[in-house]
């Protein structure tokens, strides 16, 4: 593939049309048209389609444009590092599973400032986000369970951190069942993470073993939006133990542990022979237990 035509499709993408990008360029339209024409002929795809007056891409262009916009930031990042004497931070793209509390993330990340990383975090479901790093367009994702490693997308896991269960809620929540927690549960207004959450199969395991039916008032699958609900006094919601302090800055309280209720958080990655760097450093930390 030339990249010079591969960026010229991408400024075509960027300005929203051939004339918009010629006039960027210093080019002609008719120039333009025809490096465009040829990149579609080596990629073997159609890349734009006429809609109307406009231009718009196809779903291969979209792909391209995906990839284009990758390699020229990583182009840039690399001209900025040379000019600063290579002591420009790297990028290091995470993907955190809406399962993960926020708090968690951070925590997880942190040590990875001492290795000059520039982070950039996006959350979503997990199995879109898996799909993204199998994509290469992830560097890592922080989920709540192991990946399935397979040979095909040759991705790989590592357990981090694990940590007890703690139920929270509002003050008045938690003064009316402080008194005989946890078997007086069955009633009590729960929110939860929804089904397809590592953490759910726990506690519908552990509710059915003692024989308790609470009130699910509501499932989520964002943990930030569930801390929110719980804010509210909608009801109490399932925390880590590492995440106590902030919620309870929040306001609310611990009602107590659920026994035998273990939270685990895991990396999956990629396995490649250069590994970044802060990935790297990530991956040699122990996995360790919160008590």
């Amino acid at each position: 593939m030339n990249y010079r035509h591969l960026h010229y499709f991408w400024m075509v993408a960027m300005e929203g049309g051939i004339s918009a990008a010629a006039r960027k360029l210093g080019m002609t339209p008719q120039a333009i048209s025809s490096q465009i024409s040829t990149l579609e002929q080596q990629v073997g795809q159609v890349l734009f389609t006429q809609v109307g007056r406009k231009l718009e891409l196809t779903e291969a262009g979209r792909t391209a444009l995906h990839y284009a916009e990758r390699i020229f930031q990583l182009g840039e990042e690399l001209q900025h590092a040379l000019e600063q004497g290579g002591a420009s931070r790297s990028r290091l793209n995470v993907g955190v599973s809406d399962a993960i509390p926020k708090t968690i993330a951070q925590q997880l990340l942190a040590p990875l400032g001492s290795v000059a990383t520039r982070l950039v975090c996006v959350d979503g479901d997990r199995d879109e986000l898996i799909a993204r790093l199998a994509l290469h367009q992830l560097d890592l994702v922080l989920c709540d369970r192991a990946g399935s490693t397979t040979e095909a997308l040759k991705l790989q896991s590592k357990l981090l951190v694990f940590a007890p269960i703690m139920l929270l809620g509002t003050a008045e929540l938690v003064a009316q069942y402080r008194d005989g927690f946890p078997h007086n549960l069955s009633g009590a207004p729960l929110l939860l993470p929804t089904r397809n959450a590592a953490l759910r199969a726990q506690i519908d395991v552990w509710m059915a073993e003692n024989r308790i039916v609470p009130d699910i008032v509501g499932e989520f699958s964002d943990s930030a939006l569930m801390s929110a609900f719980a804010q509210s006094g909608a009801g109490f919601f399932p925390s880590p133990v590492l995440a106590a302090e902030p919620a309870t800055t929040a306001g609310l309280v611990s009602l107590g542990h659920l026994p035998g209720v273990i939270g685990h958080y895991h990396v999956i990655f990629s396995a490649r022979k250069i590994m970044h760097p802060a990935l790297a450093r990530l991956l040699e930390l122990e996995s360790e237990a919160v008590a």
